[in-house]
């Protein structure tokens, strides 16, 4: 079970932040961007644009080598910093929470953030222009790169003590940690740079955002009301080719070393011999100031939107003049839950639903992984390809089940939210999988063996699975809370009219230059996030808790 919490954030981040964007009238929102950049909206508006699939899909991988480079240059790094002091270091406890706050927020939030620290309107500097690829790379690279140092971090200490110990006798702290157990950790670390992969391939937020043509923006700007053969084939087919490739190969990696980077014994010890144990000063002075800039650069969105808030630029005597406010900050922040009421409340709603709808249904295909391993693999197979199906590709296939001449459909379609939850709840499904999929690994094959001899399915699953798959289940659930809550481009072809969550307000608010309304309301789905992340928090300590007792 100790593997669940790392396995949570992996797959949770995949899918909240990730997924084509895509909304019910398309088109009006690439009016909304294109009229800001006459240049590209004489161009969009010509068929040959539209169809040039192949400028497209070079854009997407040079988006995908951007972020995957980014996310490894600072991500790994830092994880090795963090390893160099000692873990309950309070320094190292907030590198911890900031890089989860960031890995679990969705990518329209961190568009957000960073607009608003250096977007058109931000108060740091104002290079985010539109048509910079470097730009949407480096958002995506910065939610990359706390989900690969939170991989590396994780997976470099899940390793058993006797192969530290053994290492740490004949190589230095710096060389056991990149000669011994950064490679034992790649499973880990594999893991997540797929999930950065996936992200670029699929996710348009961003692009859409900073006029970057990627293969999901063009499928959203010109094909999302009228999709073609070429289309859909293009959209989904590449992310799946880009994504699935690596991700076949992960799975190889997972039979072989995902275990060996996890062989810690429920009840080892610290060892008396670490490499923490011998660090010299300068390398811990050094280890302090990387993991330092390392938070503070996680940080800078989030205290751009704070600064935001308050931030007003006025024009005096023809210079532009840039103030900020605590009490316009605190009075913005104050109205947000009045005025977003409604967004708050729809947002819980759906996240309570999707709890409900998908955890049960994706604990019956874990459980049944467990039991047939054949149709484990089947299942891992198939749920890897689904999950790399962009979000409005599901989203429409919904709202086309839905308008079927069926009696009763077109009234589910606009009086419920339940269009809303068979699409988000795809990738809902699929995290929760993962997640209970893991929890049920964690139960040792003796223990599974000896319960299918001694009783019947509903006795082993009273007895033996669920005192062990408590945590699991309750982390699966504020997993799949977090993945709804923020799936805006599945859930926007189909929710019903005068539904709106915090998501799709964000991304009408960013297209329309809102600015401390923009902000205030991304602080509020953080702190919405942060809950969730706090009640995971406390879920595994209330368990490690009970583990010690019984121990």
């Amino acid at each position: 079970m100790s593997n669940i919490p790392f396995a949570a954030l992996v797959l949770t981040r995949i899918l909240a932040a990730s997924e084509v964007q895509a909304a019910p009238l398309p088109l009006q929102g690439a009016g909304t961007i294109l009229t800001e950049t006459p240049m590209l909206l004489a161009i969009g508006n010509t068929p040959e644009f539209a169809d040039d699939w192949f400028a497209a899909i070079a854009t997407t991988l040079k988006l995908i080598a951007v972020s995957t480079s980014i996310a490894a240059l600072l991500g790994i790094p830092a994880a090795f910093c963090v390893s160099l002091l000692r873990p309950k270091h309070p320094l190292v406890q907030l590198w911890a929470l900031v890089s989860l706050t960031s890995s679990v927020m969705p990518l329209i939030l961190l568009a957000a953030a960073w607009e608003a620290t250096a977007g058109k309107f931000g108060w740091l500097i104002t290079t985010m222009t539109g048509g910079n690829l470097w730009w949407v790379g480096w958002i995506h690279g910065m939610h990359g790169a706390a989900m690969v140092g939170l991989a590396t971090a994780w997976g470099t200490r899940r390793i058993s003590s006797v192969a530290i110990q053994q290492a740490a006798l004949d190589f230095s702290p710096a060389g056991t940690w990149w000669r011994v157990r950064f490679p034992i950790a790649l499973p880990w670390i594999t893991a997540a740079m797929i999930g950065v992969m996936v992200l670029a391939s699929t996710e348009m937020s961003v692009a859409d955002l900073h006029s970057v043509r990627t293969v999901a923006d063009q499928f959203y700007l010109f094909y999302s009301v009228d999709p073609d053969t070429t289309s859909v084939l293009v959209s989904t087919l590449i992310p799946m080719v880009l994504g699935g490739v690596p991700a076949l190969l992960w799975f190889a990696l997972y039979r072989r070393r995902w275990k060996v980077a996890a062989e810690t014994s429920a009840h080892s010890q610290q060892p008396p011999l670490t490499p923490n144990d011998s660090t010299t000063s300068p390398m811990r002075l050094v280890a302090t100031v990387g993991v330092s800039l390392s938070t503070l650069l996680l940080l800078l969105p989030l205290v751009g939107l704070v600064i935001q808030t308050g931030h007003s630029v006025e024009v005096v005597d023809g210079q532009r003049e840039a103030t900020f406010q605590w009490s316009a900050s605190m009075r913005a922040i104050s109205e947000a839950p009045g005025l977003f009421r409604e967004e708050i409340v729809w947002t819980i709603q759906l996240a309570l639903f999707s709890i409900l709808l998908t955890v049960p249904i994706a604990f019956a295909f874990a459980r049944c992984a467990r039991s047939f391993p054949r149709v484990g693999v089947l299942f891992d197979a198939l749920g890897t390809m689904l999950f790399l199906i962009p979000g409005p590709v599901i989203g429409m296939t919904v709202a086309a089940l839905f308008r079927l001449p069926l009696s009763g459909l077109d009234r589910l379609a606009t009086h419920t939210l339940i269009p809303t939850l068979l699409a988000v709840g795809v990738r809902s499904t699929l995290v929760a999988y993962a997640i209970l999929r893991s929890g049920y690994d964690a139960i040792d094959e003796p223990s599974w063996l000896a319960g299918r001899m001694d009783g019947s399915i509903a006795w082993r699953f009273w007895n033996l699975e669920r005192p062990r798959l408590i945590g699991p289940l309750a982390i699966a659930g504020l997993a799949v809370a977090i993945v709804s809550a923020g799936d805006v481009p599945a859930a926007m072809p189909v929710l019903p009219p005068g539904v709106t969550t915090t998501g799709t307000r964000l991304f009408g608010l960013l297209h329309s230059g809102a600015r401390y309304q923009e902000a205030s309301l991304a602080m509020m789905h953080i702190a919405m996030v942060l809950g969730i992340c706090g009640l995971m928090l406390g879920v595994q300590l209330h368990l490690r808790g009970r583990s010690k007792d019984v121990d």
